[in-house]
């Protein structure tokens, strides 16, 4: 791939060039390379913007937002994530939302301080109110609502990847798992769309997405009580780390071990070697691939674990 990045970019070929840019920065994150898909990602908008065409200037600032959430730098990528809004908006006037993958990953940093706040709040048994609940309430409606907007567009289109489909429910998902666990409310919610999710996954033969759906609904079901066994939290968790470790996928490794000690820190029987060797194998993971988006959530967990006797 990046003989052929050169290649195209010797030919100022500046469109295909962009492309290539933009997967190896895809890539970059799936091996766990941070910084090296924060670059590519701005050497693919470079290349886009000389290319001038459209569709790949809009598509590769995403890229690039996606890659700097990743980073932790997350007002930039917000504002990458709007400006590319903005220029679909001007493309398509009548789907003015980033939909397909790059409005998904858009969702997925707008849910970054509630998932955070969620993780609190299961983290310490339901017993402390999370600070700026009614704000959290706001960003999951109005994440839901995005979300099941750009999946009813991509319903009534030709060709939309079952991959955007399973990627949209998992957002809502996620959405409504967040809103009950931080309102105290019913689960119920959740299980449809978290089901459809990994369902779809499976069907879209997505393996590097698919460990996300499996740690959303290890959540789930942990809280449900189904914590060990077939088809419980314990099982998904272990299907994750089997996909994430023959990559190896160091990003979602990074995020299984921090689910692994956030679920079963208190259980009498930690099914595996200990909640505090999985946080320092996620710290680890998370200094050395430069994984800012989990710092602030390790960190959480390094308190409340540590002092739990773990």
């Amino acid at each position: 791939m990046r003989a052929g990045l050169e290649n195209y970019a010797g030919q100022e070929d500046w469109n295909n060039a962009a492309i290539i840019a933009s997967n190896l920065s895809e890539l970059d994150l799936t091996l766990g390379e941070v910084a090296g898909a924060v670059g590519d990602a701005e050497q693919s908008v470079s290349h886009a913007d000389r290319s001038g065409e459209a569709f790949t200037r809009l598509a590769n600032r995403t890229v690039s937002a996606d890659a700097l959430h990743h980073a932790g730098r997350r007002a930039e990528a917000e504002a990458r994530f709007r400006e590319a809004e903005q220029m679909q908006a001007e493309r398509e006037p009548e789907y003015p939302l980033l939909y397909s993958v790059p409005g998904i990953q858009y969702c997925d940093l707008l849910l970054t301080e509630a998932e955070r706040a969620a993780w609190e709040v299961s983290c310490s048994g339901g017993l402390r109110p999370p600070e700026d609940g009614g704000a959290h309430a706001a960003t999951l409606q109005a994440v839901s609502e995005r979300a099941a907007q750009t999946l009813k567009w991509e319903e009534g289109m030709r060709g939309a990847p079952l991959l955007d489909f399973a990627l949209h429910h998992l957002t809502l998902g996620r959405a409504a798992l967040y809103a009950a666990i931080l309102a105290g409310s019913s689960l119920d919610p959740c299980h449809t769309s978290l089901e459809h999710a990994v369902d779809g996954l499976r069907r879209a033969g997505a393996q590097h997405h698919l460990p996300r759906g499996l740690l959303t609904r290890a959540w789930l079901r942990f809280l449900e009580g189904r914590r060990t066994g077939p088809e419980s939290a314990q099982s998904d968790l272990t299907e994750a780390w089997e996909i994430a470790e023959r990559g190896p996928m160091k990003l979602h490794m990074a995020d299984i071990h921090l689910h692994r000690a956030r679920l079963f820190f208190r259980e009498a029987q930690y099914p595996w070697a200990s909640p505090a060797a999985d946080l320092a194998a996620a710290r680890e993971l998370i200094d050395k691939c430069g994984y800012g988006r989990r710092k602030e959530e390790l960190e959480d967990a390094e308190r409340v674990i540590g002092g739990s006797g773990a």
